[in-house]
């Protein structure tokens, strides 16, 4: 099976394949990481997906709870479950950490001790100041030239275990965002990796002001379908930090049971 499959990964948005053998069981899983290493090391696209992938794979029942599911993320390090019913043979689909914050939040949402409703009931005045995404950002942000390549991306991705670079222009100024999903697009392109940052990053920079409330950012996020937030100080043109979902989804975490069971996967 060859790594061509990267049209799926990006057809779908997912951020790993599963891997099947020849009688049709399965043999691994390559994620968007995996095949990030590969473009880094010069492989083929048509290189065979076992050249890459990993095992063995983290799964857990389609009749967990969620709770339960999130224990194996967190003890695993992983932000991803293959699910599986009856039939531990067979697979009946892909949990993210993602659609369980996406999950979360809908509930805090709509619960009776939220914010939004305990305000709209005339109570603002005896409510404690919501938090602000300056109050859990990171105030380092990685960030790359349009100029540079993109193995110097990658390195930088890697050796700061992040999913996304910012990138600047000559002037210093934000002009895009490459991703792990973008540095797959640009294989699948044929996109050499000695080429500069800006053949393959998106535009424009997706951010938000730092004295938004993490409910907005988190908000942003999950209907974005984005992992992480840059954040500006007033201007777009002024990055002062990044936010991730995970560390919004810790910060934000109460004592109501959907809280305690949203918090960050490590």
């Amino acid at each position: 099976m060859p790594v061509a499959r990267t049209s799926r990964l990006i057809k779908y948005k997912a951020d790993a394949l599963l891997v099947m053998d020849s009688e049709g069981k399965p043999a691994g899983i390559v994620s968007k990481t995996d095949m990030a290493g590969a473009y880094y090391a010069g492989l083929p696209v048509d290189t065979p997906l076992e050249a890459i992938m990993v095992g063995p794979l983290h799964t857990c029942f389609i009749d967990d709870g969620l709770e339960h599911a999130l224990d194996i993320m967190r003890s695993s390090s992983i932000h991803q479950l293959f699910v599986v019913g009856a039939d531990a043979g067979r697979f009946e689909g892909l949990l993210n950490y993602g659609d369980i914050l996406g999950l979360m939040f809908q509930i805090c949402r709509s619960c009776r001790k939220s914010r939004l409703r305990e305000s709209a009931a005339g109570d603002e005045d005896h409510l404690p100041s919501e938090s602000t995404v300056s109050d859990v950002m990171t105030p380092a942000v990685i960030t790359c030239n349009v100029a540079d390549d993109l193995y110097q991306v990658i390195e930088s991705l890697s050796a700061h275990r992040m999913s996304a670079v910012l990138v600047t222009g000559q002037d210093g100024r934000p002009a895009g965002v490459i991703s792990k999903t973008n540095l797959v697009v640009a294989w699948h392109r044929d996109i050499a990796p000695d080429a500069e940052a800006a053949a393959a990053m998106s535009e424009p920079v997706v951010s938000c002001d730092q004295s938004n409330t993490i409910n907005h950012a988190m908000a942003t996020m999950l209907f974005g379908d984005m992992g992480r937030i840059f954040v500006h100080d007033g201007s777009p043109e002024m990055i002062v930090g990044v936010l991730s979902l995970s560390d919004a989804a810790s910060h934000r975490s109460g004592t109501c049971r959907a809280c305690i069971s949203s918090r960050m996967v490590a």
